[in-house]
């Protein structure tokens, strides 16, 4: 499967072939079909690791943290390292959105995005209900703008330069306190 999930990401998912993968790992590709019934059961078993994978972090993150602001730090945390160590399945779920609706791959992947979404939801309302964060800002305007950024730092060239703790607290520190040195 990871050599798979390298190729999909760095092939893109309609042009590697079973072929393909089968050269790759080094079996005959006919030997693939014994395991999954097609490409698209590679490509869905990948897929279901990487959000299973996403599930159970974010959960223990939930479970751990303690306070909304905690949570929302954690969560943060948890898909920067989720990047980290998935870089070829989050590829796929980046580039080739329209090859996974295409092909009946994308529901199931956007069913468990929704109950990660919610993970972020219930820890951005409760910092409202509690104080911590502002009722001013809608909570889904704050959840996709720091996710659409956590995601799109996989493409940022200096991204390296920081430890994942490290670029975790730097968002963290953005988005929670910004980038005005004298707030009003």
């Amino acid at each position: 499967m990871a050599v798979s999930a390298e190729l999909f990401a760095t092939k893109g998912i309609g042009p590697t072939t079973v072929r393909d993968i089968g050269e790759a790992a080094g079996v005959f590709s006919g030997s693939l079909y014994h395991y999954f019934r097609s490409k698209n059961a590679i490509v869905d078993a990948v897929l279901a690791r990487f959000m299973d994978d996403i599930g159970s972090r974010f959960q223990a993150a939930v479970t751990r943290a303690g306070s909304p602001v905690a949570v929302v730090r954690a969560l943060i945390n948890e898909t920067l390292l989720v990047i980290d160590d998935h870089p070829h399945p989050t590829k796929m779920y980046q580039n080739d959105r329209q090859y996974l609706r295409d092909n009946g791959l994308l529901e199931r992947v956007d069913s468990a995005s929704r109950a990660m979404r919610g993970f972020w939801l219930t820890a951005i309302r409760a910092g409202i209900a509690d104080g911590s964060f502002r009722a001013d800002i809608p909570p889904e305007v704050f959840y996709r703008s720091l996710r659409d950024t956590l995601w799109a730092t996989m493409h940022w060239p200096n991204r390296s330069r920081y430890s994942t703790p490290e670029f975790a607290e730097l968002i963290s520190t953005l988005f929670f306190d910004g980038f005005v040195v004298n707030h009003p």
